[in-house]
């Protein structure tokens, strides 16, 4: 049994920072209960946070008035000398209307007013004005110091309510298309004016975006934000999430949440006087019995915003999000293709998938529940105009959806153009000593594989991913896989390297200072290759570099050595950065290959490994470390040594959707091992246990076993838990009914054999109509352009659409069963059984 360390990394920062995210929101000791109730376990406790958040009734927070006046009364005079530095009327206060408005101000919210006015002279001084002769004030300085100016308007912008009550309003810094070149720039959002100002931090200019009337008292309904996504194959070798303001401004991020948020900020009011909430559910697992998952969305009204009504949705994970929208002129169809367009956005730049398989609005779920849409050409005003307390009302939508890689983009799992060991004629020796570890968790244990995460994801930071890489890999001591060596012996090695980390400003606490050159980095230059492999090209240039360089470095550098030992060791801390990107890359590419195609059994061999005292059969296992496999059973032969383990892995495995793993071959330098790696199982906040248990998780029992060789046979536990009645179903019809079929039957009947029996006989009769194969043939080519490539389930989806025991179309039903949850049997179940 596997023993792993208590964690260590330090709950009272962890701690601080859920007040400090969540402090303006939630009661600190409601955030206390979560971190003692989820046993401070950082995922849980943020997922359970965020479902507080998300019903948290903001119209609750207050601003003291006093405060109140101060701010508008410091973000006005601010506002005016940043956004027109050359103008000298702004600076220039006459002391009589000052006096004023503060007196009318006060009196109107019943304010100390002497108070206040001392406390204005306060920041009027610390902001460089001066109290002149005539006792007006006028700023001092002949030239703007606008470094000063920007740091007291941040602070008084993070003084707006906003602020304290959207945890994802963050953004410090934009990087902004000007004059056809992207620059980057400080960016502070002022609700007060409905403007986005703009810092260029090396020419000290300040850039203003009025993106509504700034009268803050008007109603404003034109914001507009588009998103799109960039892919420059030539300059960055990225892809990068951009977003349009109002048809004119580009803006763009490094990252997809990041995107997130700054549409959010854009987005935003503090309203109340319009409510309507929507739910989007994300299609997974199973047709029937699928986890839903909601979004939540309200559509809002109030004094200070950029745009008087927005859509807020909750995604499945309770990160909140924000969209425009204006009730008054948006119809309920244009209101459904924004929210896709931006659903199919996100999903295309986190990984790919941007094919849609169904957009389903659930009519029956809505409340107030409607029977059907009879006209989607109608306004939103229009659909709830006769509801009792309209506009002031909250009404739920829920919408059905899934997205998929298209056929176009994904690649063919046939390997016949590399070589085996026995062909290459040579004795083969494992790539860079490559030295293999027990990667299976024997029980399953979430918490164990919950602590794993924590310690990854609190050393993460989301900026400069390549470079931070890099760093980790030079901190953990291997700058040899980086670069092209020079040197004799140990002496010269360490003056050569430190010589190198020199040159490339290398600092063990400041990866951020590392510089990225190629004539020294020279496996900068292998990455640059390997983004243009034809391979990639095909899929649509998805991985990021640092993605790309996770799995060179995983598949071909000595840091593998390493690195999986500190894993199996529980020491993933060390390299999170290598580990988080693997993860992601492998999860990328496992949606780009056509594994529903598959019938690949796979092998990994373990030198001196031999699972003992697991009563022959591990149920429910987990990877705690990532795992290389071959086609080619010699290549684990040669890893197994003279004596260890043999992992099996049957297809289902490979095609399993939430067991990620893809083949790495075209970027591995041993293309003879034939590698398809097997991602570190994760968990999922969102998901129970039980899920986990049945749907991210494999069995695994010993196959055969002498005092040399133990072979070990890893399936999908999925695939066991039909195994047996899809067999006995099979053997009714002499195994000549197709397994997948039965298996998609059985999972949408709740394994019930019965009604199975009853509809594949059904089934079996209405093929033997006249003209229902016929007229099939003619649409088989529709269906395997979307990836249904089993024709027993294709004809099945007809046969049900036709009866009507289903809602969705033949080919949506297909791709569904086909592509989203996934098909675990071969031919040879049936005579393996």
């Amino acid at each position: 049994m596997l023993k792993i360390q208590k964690h260590k990394f330090t709950a009272t920062t962890t701690f601080d920072g859920f007040i400090k995210e969540f402090g303006n929101q939630l009661e600190k000791t409601t955030i206390s209960q979560a971190w003692r109730n989820h046993n401070q376990i950082f995922g849980d406790t943020l997922t359970k946070l965020r479902k507080v958040y998300a019903i948290f009734n903001l119209n609750e927070l207050k601003e003291e008035n006093e405060i109140k006046i101060l701010r508008e009364t410091r973000l006005h005079i601010l506002w005016n000398i940043l956004k027109y530095p050359k103008h000298i009327k702004y600076r220039q206060i006459h002391k009589q209307a000052l006096y004023n408005h503060l007196f009318s101000k006060c009196h109107q919210l019943g304010v100390n007013f002497e108070q206040v006015f001392i406390s204005v002279k306060i920041f009027l001084q610390e902001h460089g004005f001066k109290k002149g002769c005539d006792d007006n004030w006028y700023y001092q300085y002949d030239h703007i110091q606008l470094s000063h100016l920007w740091n007291c308007y941040e602070t008084a912008i993070n003084q707006q309510t906003i602020y304290k009550t959207r945890y994802w309003v963050r953004q410090k810094r934009v990087c902004m298309l000007s004059n056809g070149k992207w620059k980057n720039y400080k960016i502070l959002f002022d609700y007060e004016h409905r403007t986005i100002m703009l810092l260029d931090e090396k020419k000290l200019k300040i850039k203003s975006l009025q993106v509504g009337n700034p009268n803050k008292s008007s109603l404003e309904f034109n914001v507009s934000i588009q998103l799109y996504n960039h892919i420059d194959i030539k300059e960055t070798r990225a892809k990068w999430p951009c977003l349009i303001l109002n048809h004119t401004w580009h803006f763009r991020t490094s990252e997809a949440e990041f995107r997130d948020d700054l549409s959010n900020c854009i987005s935003v009011n503090e309203s109340k006087n319009i409510q309507m909430s929507f739910s989007v559910i994300n299609y997974q697992l199973s047709i029937i019995d699928c986890t839903m998952q909601f979004f939540s969305i309200h559509l809002f009204n109030w004094s200070i915003e950029f745009n008087s009504f927005h859509v807020i949705w909750k995604s499945f994970d309770n990160i909140i999000h924000k969209e425009p929208l204006n009730p008054y002129s948006i119809t309920f169809k244009q209101g459904i293709q924004y929210v896709k367009d931006k659903l199919q956005m996100r999903d295309h730049f986190i990984d790919g998938r941007d094919e849609l398989i169904l957009l389903e609005c659930k009519f029956d779920k809505w409340k107030p529940a409607l029977s059907k849409m009879n006209n989607s050409d109608v306004l939103l005003h229009d659909t709830y105009k006769h509801l009792p307390h309209y506009p002031i009302i909250q009404v739920h939508w829920e919408i059905l959806y899934a997205f998929m890689v298209p056929y176009k983009r994904t690649i063919d799992i046939q390997r016949n153009n590399l070589p085996k060991k026995i062909d290459l004629g040579i004795e083969f020796i494992p790539s860079n000593e490559k030295s293999t570890f027990n990667p299976l968790l024997y029980e399953c244990d979430l918490y164990k594989l919950k602590i794993i995460q924590d310690k990854v994801h609190l050393k993460l930071t989301r900026d400069n991913l390549l470079q931070k890489l890099l760093h980790e890999v030079i901190k953990n001591d291997h700058l040899r896989d980086l670069i092209t060596f020079q040197y004799t012996n140990k002496k010269e090695k360490k003056q050569f390297c430190d010589n190198i980390k020199q040159q490339m400003n290398y600092n063990e606490k400041k990866p951020n200072e590392l510089i990225l050159n190629d004539k020294i980095l020279t496996i900068l230059n292998e990455l640059k290759i390997l983004y243009h492999d034809d391979i990639h090209k095909q899929m649509g240039y998805p991985l990021q570099l640092y993605e790309m360089c996770a799995i060179l470095l995983y598949c071909g550098k000595s840091c593998n050595v390493q690195f999986s030992y500190d894993q199996i060791k529980f020491r993933h801390h060390k390299w999170p950065y290598l580990d988080g990107h693997l993860i992601n890359a492998i999860n990328i590419l496992h949606v780009h290959e056509r594994r529903e195609e598959s019938e690949m059994e796979l092998y990994c061999g373990l030198k001196k490994v031999r699972l003992e005292n697991i009563e022959k059969e591990i149920k429910s296992g987990f990877f705690i470390s990532h795992v290389s496999t071959s086609d080619d059973i010699e290549v684990a032969q040669t890893y197994r040594g003279d004596q260890g383990c043999i992992l099996h892995f049957h297809p289902s495995m490979r095609r399993a959707l939430h067991i990620p793993s893809c083949d790495v071959s075209w970027i591995s330098p041993f293309k003879h091992e034939r590698e398809i790696l097997f991602a570190r199982s994760m968990i999922y906040p969102d998901q129970d246990e039980k899920t986990h248990k049945e749907q991210f998780a494999w069995n695994a029992k010993v196959e055969s076993e002498d005092e040399y060789t133990q072979m070990i046979l890893l399936t999908w536990v999925k695939y066991d838990q039909y195994i047996q009645q899809t067999m006995q179903i099979s053997a009714m019809w002499n195994h000549k009914l197709d397994a997948n079929l039965i298996f998609a039957i059985l999972d949408q009947t709740y394994n019930r054999i019965e009604q199975t029996i009853e509809l594949l006989s059904d089934f079996e009769e209405w093929k033997m109509q006249s003209n229902n194969k016929k007229n099939y043939e003619e649409k088989k080519n529709e269906f395997i352009k979307r990836r249904c490539c089993n024709h027993h389930i294709n004809l099945f989806s007809i046969f049900i659409a036709e009866r009507g025991y289903s809602q969705y179309k033949p080919i949506e039903y297909a791709t569904l069963i086909t592509v989203c949850n996934s098909v675990p049997f071969v031919e040879k179940d049936k005579y393996n059984k």
